[in-house]
């Protein structure tokens, strides 16, 4: 009975240790092609843009050094962009794909249950 009995107060203090922020980093693209996911609203600033990231794929660039996504996947990462880009293309955005062939990306939609794709083209439903 005593090795399923929860230990009272037992451990506390590490609950919060694992709920501790990560370091914040500002980033540039520096490669010619880049994946990232946007998980936050563009914030302007006097010289540019910022906008929270999750990089997937490509380059990134920050104080001179170069990180790639992996490298980055502990840190809270802002992108830098400049005051010359046409943010409202990004806005309400949340996959951003740069620098890839249109014919080279995949999209699947979210489409409705009863959408008429589900069955074959003459109406029948098969069974695979």
């Amino acid at each position: 009975m005593g090795l399923f009995k929860p230990k009272m107060n037992s451990n506390k203090k590490d609950i919060g240790s694992r709920n501790e922020h990560k370091k914040s980093i500002y980033v540039w693209v520096s490669s010619h092609k880049a994946i990232f996911l946007v998980v936050g609203d563009i914030k302007e600033s006097k010289f540019s843009y910022g906008v929270p990231i999750i990089p997937l794929v490509g380059y990134y660039r920050s104080k001179g050094k170069t990180y790639n996504a992996n490298e980055l996947r502990d840190y809270y990462v802002i992108l830098n962009l400049p005051k010359d880009v046409d943010i409202d293309e990004l806005k309400g955005k949340k996959v951003v794909v740069v620098g890839y062939d249109a014919e080279s990306i995949y999209i699947d939609e979210n489409e409705d249950a009863n959408n008429d794709n589900a069955n074959g083209e003459d109406g029948n439903v098969y069974e695979g």
